[in-house]
C-alpha cells in the first residue's frame, strides 16, 4: 500500500493539554470514517509513502513506514501460546522492579520500559531502568526478573526475527559493533548478543494513548506488538474478539491516513516500522473492561544511548574529570 504524505493532526494543536472527551470522540468518528482514515484489521500489509514527485516512475523512492502482521488465535501453536504467556508474565513481575515513564506525550494509561538509558545523575555516563529500593528490599526477585528477562530476550527475537530477519539482525549488528548491551543483559561484561536487537523494551496496558510523534532512535526499524491479556494473570487473551463489551485501540499513522485497527484483535499483531521518520500514536478511547486489557510492547536502540556508548568507545571519558572534578563512571543499576 502506498499513501502520500499528508500533515494531518487527529488531536487540537492549539491547546497543549490532553484532549478532553470531545476530542477523542471527534478523533475516533475521524478513525472510523472511510474516506479518511484507512483501516487494517487482518493479513499482512507494507506501508510506503508514496513519492509524489515528478520522477520517472522507475526512478521514485517510496519510503518505508511500517509493515504489518497479523497472527489470528487459530494460528499460533502451543509453543507460540506458552511463550506469549511467560513473557507477558516476566513483564507483570519486572513492574516490580521498575518505575512508570513520566512523558508529556502520554495522554492515558501508564508505560514502563525495562533496558539501558543514558543516565541524568551528575557523572553517571549509562545505567538501567530500575527502582533500586524495591530491588534491595527483594533481592531473590530482582535476581528471578533478571533471569527470566534472559528466556524473555530468546521470545522476543523469535517473535520478530520470523517476520523480518533482515531489520533484527540490522539492529543486532548496530548493537555489537559499538559493544551496547541488549535490554535484557544486565551488565555490560557479557559477550556479543546473539539475539539482542534493542537497548529498551517499553511496554503499556490500561488503555493507553499518547499524542503522535516521532522517536529518538538510531535503529532504522523499531518493532511492536499488540495483544490482549487478562487483568487478573497477565496472561494473554485468545478469545477476547468474541467479547461484545471489549474494544481494543488504534495505532495510527496520522500523516498517511492509515490505522491499524485492533478494536476486536484476533490473537496478536506485530509491526516493524520506521518511528524516527513517521509519527505515530495509539488512540484508545474505549471503555475500560473489567478483566481484559489492550497490552503492548516496542523494541527500540534510541539515540541518546548510542551517543553515550559512542563516546564510551571512542575513549571521550578516559582520564576525563566532570566539572566538579569526579571521575565519570557506569553503573548496572539505574
Amino acid at each position: 500500500m502506498q499513501r502520500p504524505y499528508n500533515k494531518f493532526d487527529l488531536y487540537p494543536v492549539e491547546s497543549p493539554q490532553h484532549p478532553n472527551p470531545a476530542h477523542y470522540r471527534k478523533a475516533d468518528n475521524i478513525l472510523r470514517d472511510p474516506e479518511s482514515f484507512t483501516l487494517i484489521d487482518h493479513g499482512r500489509l507494507v506501508l510506503y509513502e508514496k513519492d509524489m514527485s515528478e520522477s520517472k516512475p522507475e526512478e521514485k523512492n517510496h519510503k518505508f513506514i511500517a509493515y504489518i502482521e497479523f497472527t489470528p488465535s487459530e494460528e499460533l501453536t502451543q509453543e507460540d501460546v506458552h511463550e506469549l504467556n511467560f513473557f507477558t508474565r516476566f513483564l507483570r513481575r519486572a513492574q516490580d522492579f521498575i518505575g512508570t515513564v513520566s512523558s508529556t506525550r502520554i495522554f492515558h494509561g501508564t508505560m514502563w520500559t525495562i533496558g539501558w538509558r543514558k543516565a541524568y545523575i551528575h557523572g553517571k555516563i549509562l545505567g538501567r531502568y530500575l527502582d533500586t529500593t524495591s530491588a534491595a528490599q527483594d533481592p531473590d526477585g530482582y535476581k528471578q526478573s533478571i533471569q527470566d528477562g534472559l528466556t524473555a530476550g530468546n521470545i522476543v527475537h523469535r517473535l520478530f526475527n520470523t517476520i523480518a530477519d533482515k531489520a533484527v539482525t540490522c539492529a543486532n549488528n548496530l548493537l555489537n559493533s559499538l559493544g551496547m548491551p541488549a535490554y535484557q543483559d544486565p551488565n555490560l561484561n557479557l559477550d556479543p548478543s546473539k539475539n539482542g536487537f534493542a537497548s529498551n523494551l517499553a511496554f503499556t496496558h490500561g488503555g493507553f494513548s499518547n499524542r503522535p510523534h516521532r522517536d529518538d532512535d538510531t535503529s532504522k526499524t523499531a518493532f511492536l506488538m499488540l495483544c490482549n491479556i487478562k487483568k487478573d494473570t497477565g496472561l494473554i487473551s485468545l478469545n477476547s474478539h468474541l467479547d461484545p463489551a471489549f474494544l481494543g485501540p488504534f495505532f495510527v499513522f496520522p500523516d498517511h491516513q492509515v490505522a491499524v485497527d485492533l478494536r476486536k484483535l484476533n490473537g496478536i499483531c506485530r509491526i516493524v516500522f520506521d518511528a524516527a521518520q513517521f509519527r505515530h500514536c495509539t488512540h484508545n478511547n474505549q471503555p475500560s473492561h473489567p478483566q481484559l486489557t489492550p497490552f503492548g510492547f516496542s523494541l527500540q536502540i534510541t539515540q541518546s544511548c548510542v551517543d553515550a556508548f559512542v563516546r564510551l568507545c571512542n575513549g571521550y571519558y578516559s582520564g576525563r574529570l566532570t566539572d566538579r572534578g569526579e571521575e565519570y563512571f557506569i553503573a548496572d543499576r539505574g
